[in-house]
């Protein structure tokens, strides 16, 4: 995201047709969780919705980054329940085949399911209460795993970065997730994996474990030689590539760096 605070996306790819202009009177209450079933992109939702009559406000990539394709003040025809539609926010989410989302897609998704609680005084993120599985309202299995072996992960991850945002994680800093385990090593070459995320997300997950974990990690992508290859798990990289942790294309590339050659070549071992 751009700006979290104001919840503006990555990208704005806005839907012509298949939406309503205004919500007919009602505030925002909800937000409503939804998946692709496929890994689709912003521009792959954005292409699907133009022959098919249906739309979400937002749509979050296996890679974490996030699109709008209909404005917040709009309605998008996502729940399958007109006066749900006109009163909540629906976002999309990538997933995997086993309809699981990659660690950058539920902590970036959660991150805004918390941004909009915030933004719109929905309160603090809760199933059931103030987010919602599509399934709620419709007969369908959406949103897959999101709200089956994900559940309590996502909204727990939501809560995170909701006290983060308003404030009250700074008074409870017992409540932030501790990582699994102290071997500084360990959590470096898996937080190389993509098991922590980036950024904020990382740093909320290993606690008080990050600076010594950025520390080796940094540690080793600053090796002797010009490739990390050496250093770094290829295979554990490799699995992670083929979960969809990393993208495709020049997204892979571009977030593997100097280990891409090898790790795509272990891809193609694994898969072959």
């Amino acid at each position: 995201m751009r700006d979290w605070a104001k919840c503006v996306a990555d990208l704005d790819l806005l839907m012509q047709k298949h939406f309503t202009s205004g919500r007919s009177g009602y505030k925002i209450r909800h937000v409503v969780i939804h998946y692709n079933a496929a890994d689709g992109t912003v521009e792959d939702v954005h292409s699907w919705w133009q022959t098919r009559t249906a739309s979400a406000h937002y749509q979050v990539e296996s890679s974490g980054r996030i699109g709008q394709l209909v404005w917040d003040r709009d309605t998008a025809w996502h729940a399958g329940n007109w006066a749900e539609n006109c009163q909540s926010i629906g976002i999309e989410h990538a997933n995997r085949p086993d309809g699981t989302i990659t660690e950058a897609c539920l902590d970036n998704g959660a991150h805004l399911t918390a941004a909009l609680c915030r933004l719109y005084g929905l309160g603090r993120p809760q199933w059931d209460v103030n987010v919602f599985p599509h399934k709620h309202f419709a007969s369908t299995s959406c949103p897959g795993e999101i709200y089956g072996s994900q559940k309590s992960a996502y909204i727990e991850r939501a809560q995170l970065w909701y006290d983060r945002m308003t404030g009250l994680g700074d008074s409870k800093p017992e409540s932030a997730p501790s990582a699994p385990s102290s071997d500084i090593d360990a959590l470096a070459r898996e937080a190389i994996a993509g098991k922590y995320g980036n950024g904020d997300a990382r740093r909320a997950a290993l606690g008080s474990n990050y600076a010594a974990v950025q520390t080796r990690v940094n540690e080793i992508f600053g090796g002797k030689t010009a490739s990390s290859s050496s250093s770094v798990d290829v295979d554990a990289l490799a699995r992670a590539v083929i979960r969809g942790d990393y993208g495709n294309g020049e997204e892979r590339r571009r977030r593997l760096g100097a280990d891409y050659a090898a790790v795509q070549k272990r891809v193609n071992e694994l898969l072959s």
